[in-house]
């Protein structure tokens, strides 16, 4: 019986950037593939190409060696249209600066990933009201960005990430700009979005508290691929329990 292929899978990953035809190499042959409902956790000092790699699996940048495949389709041959498309319908974005409009409410913010799809314009506020709720921030949708706390902008952004209800969820230094107490309730939203609903999430971080929410950690260093082991999942299983009572 055929097995369904891995979310993400890459095989002699290699990334350069040239300049004056002189190369700059950030990644070295890395190979590794996350399963569909995996939490994973991509860890490293600064300059390990922690950050390049997250971008070249969200389609923010191209390889110039190796495979990179994504639900078994070749990335690199795929066309510039068909990588916006796959980049808006099956890859949500959390970044560390929320990147919300300042002046604009939090239900437009959250309808911005509809602006250029082909979801009817009856159904947008639909959809991001679905994804409001599920961050708990009904009661702002009328405020703007800039009248709300970084906790809160963090949760419109996750709110944004899930609106097309993409297959893998991007979380880039998500606490990096929240004090603990926010930092963690935004993690265990994430957690929630994974065992409860089981999203794909990949996690940027070089927190160690942080990584733990996530059951696997990929460890770079000099644009290698140094370690890939399991947590022990205590902040899994503890989530597990808490999330499902």
């Amino acid at each position: 019986m055929a097995t369904t292929p891995a979310v993400i899978r890459v095989e002699g990953l290699k990334k350069a950037y040239f300049n004056d035809g002189v190369p700059t190499h950030v990644l070295h042959g890395i190979d590794f593939e996350i399963p569909k409902g995996q939490f994973v956790a991509i860890m490293g000092p600064s300059g390990s190409g922690k950050s390049t790699l997250m971008q070249i699996l969200g389609f923010l940048d191209n390889i110039t060696g190796g495979k990179y495949l994504f639900e078994g389709r070749d990335v690199s041959k795929m066309t510039d249209d068909e990588l916006a498309m796959m980049r808006g319908e099956k890859i949500g974005f959390i970044f560390q600066s929320f990147n919300l409009l300042p002046k604009t409410s939090v239900l437009e913010n959250v309808k911005l990933p509809l602006l250029y799809s082909d979801v009817p314009l009856r159904d947008r506020d639909k959809l991001a009201l679905e994804a409001i709720d599920i961050v708990g921030m009904r009661h702002r949708i009328n405020n703007l960005s800039n009248q709300l706390s970084g906790g809160e902008r963090q949760r419109v952004a996750v709110a944004r990430a899930l609106v097309r209800k993409p297959s893998v969820i991007f979380a880039d230094e998500p606490t990096g700009n929240l004090d603990s107490k926010n930092g963690q309730a935004i993690m265990d939203t994430l957690l929630d979005l994974n065992l409860n609903q089981g999203h794909t999430i990949i996690l940027v971080t070089h927190e160690t508290d942080t990584a733990a929410y996530a059951e696997r950690i990929l460890t770079l260093r000099d644009g290698k691929l140094v370690g890939d082991r399991r947590t022990n999942g205590e902040r899994h299983k503890l989530g597990d329990t808490e999330l499902r009572k």
